[in-house]
C-alpha cells in the first residue's frame, strides 16, 4: 500500500499486512515499503522472552515452558536497533532463565552496540564472568528476582540455591554494574515486603519493585494466588509508605499488570501487549514483521 493508502497493483505486490494497520510491509520492487505505524507508539523499555527453560520451577510461574522457541542472537541484534530507532531505551531479557542461554554474554553486547539499556532478570542462581562482564560494559542491569528475603526463597523456586543468589548478587555490587530485585508478591507474602527492602539495600540494590501476581502461567485459576480488591490495595499503599519510608536509601516501587499493557517479544519473536489476562492478551505483529522494520530502515538509510 502507498502513503496515499493505494494498495499495490502490480504482480510483485505481497498481501502481507501488519496487524495494527493496513500497510503493506513488502512492495513490489525498487519501491520503497511503508513502515507500520505500530512502531510509533512502543514505550521505553520492552521485554524479550529469550527463552521458555529455566533452572528452577516457581509454582507461579508465569510463563511455563511450554514451547521450545528461542530468538537467534543475530536477530535480537536487527531487533534492538529498530527498537532504538523508535524511542525505545532499554531491554529486559527475561524468560523462562535468561541465563540457560550460552549466548546470552554476545546477546547482551548486541543490545548494547545498539544503544539500549540491556537488563538481565533472572533468578540469580547462575552467572556467569562473561555476562557480567558483558553487562559491565554496556551499561547494564541484572534484576534478580528475589521473593522472599531468607532460605525460603527456595521454596518458590523448588531448589536450593539461596547461598548462590546471594553470592551472585554480591559480585554484582562489587562490578559496579546496575543491580536491583523484583519481587512477586502474593496475598500470603504482604507482611514480607519491608523485610524485603531491607534485605535488597543490604545487598546493594538501587530499587526494588514488588510486583502483584496475576492469574498467568502455572498461577491461573488457583485460590492462593488471587487477590481480592483489599489486598491488591494493601500492597500498592504498602509500597508508597516503604518509597517514602526508604527515600535516599533506595527506590522502592509497585509494578502492577492489572493497570497497564506490558509490551513483550515472545520466545518465538512476535511481539505482543500482554495484560493480567492470558485471554486479553493482543499480538501486534509477528517475527518476521517485526524483523523487516529493520530492513526497511536499511533500505532508507536510517
Amino acid at each position: 500500500m502507498t502513503a496515499s493508502g493505494r494498495a499495490w497493483t502490480t504482480p510483485s505486490a505481497s498481501p502481507s499486512r501488519c496487524r495494527t494497520c493496513s500497510t503493506c510491509w513488502n512492495s513490489p520492487r525498487n519501491r520503497s515499503r511503508p513502515v507500520p505505524r505500530w512502531h510509533e507508539g512502543l514505550p521505553a523499555s520492552v521485554c524479550v522472552r529469550l527463552t521458555r527453560r529455566c533452572n528452577a520451577a516457581c509454582s507461579f510461574c508465569q510463563a511455563p515452558p511450554t514451547s521450545r522457541a528461542e530468538i537467534r542472537a543475530a536477530d535480537l541484534g536487527r531487533m534492538a536497533r529498530s527498537f532504538a530507532r523508535h524511542g525505545v531505551r532499554s531491554m529486559k531479557l527475561s524468560g523462562g532463565e535468561p541465563t540457560v542461554r550460552e549466548d546470552l554474554p554476545e546477546i547482551v553486547a548486541l543490545i548494547a552496540a545498539a544503544g539500549l539499556k540491556p537488563v538481565v532478570i533472572t533468578n540469580g542462581i547462575t552467572l556467569s564472568g562473561a555476562l557480567l562482564d558483558a553487562c559491565a560494559a554496556g551499561g547494564g542491569e541484572f534484576k534478580f528476582s528475589v521473593h522472599r528475603p531468607s532460605s525460603d526463597n527456595d521454596l518458590i523456586l523448588r531448589r536450593r540455591p539461596f547461598g548462590h543468589v546471594r553470592k551472585n548478587m554480591a559480585r554484582v555490587a562489587d562490578r559496579g554494574a546496575g543491580l536491583s530485585v523484583n519481587s512477586v508478591v502474593t496475598p500470603g507474602t504482604l507482611s514480607l515486603m519491608p523485610e524485603l527492602v531491607e534485605f535488597s539495600r543490604e545487598a546493594g540494590a538501587g530499587k526494588v519493585s514488588f510486583i502483584p501476581v496475576v492469574a498467568r502461567g502455572r498461577a491461573r485459576r488457583k485460590n492462593e494466588f488471587c487477590f481480592s480488591s483489599a489486598e491488591l490495595d494493601s500492597v500498592i499503599g504498602r509500597a508508597g509508605e516503604l518509597a517514602a519510608l526508604y527515600r535516599g536509601r533506595i527506590v522502592v516501587r509497585c509494578i502492577d499488570f492489572r493497570s497497564h499493557d506490558y509490551w513483550i517479544v515472545e520466545n518465538d519473536g512476535s511481539l505482543w501487549a500482554e495484560t493480567a489476562s492470558e485471554e486479553a492478551d493482543r499480538k501486534i505483529c509477528g517475527r518476521e514483521e517485526l524483523l523487516m522494520l529493520d530492513d526497511v530502515a536499511v533500505e532508507r538509510g536510517l
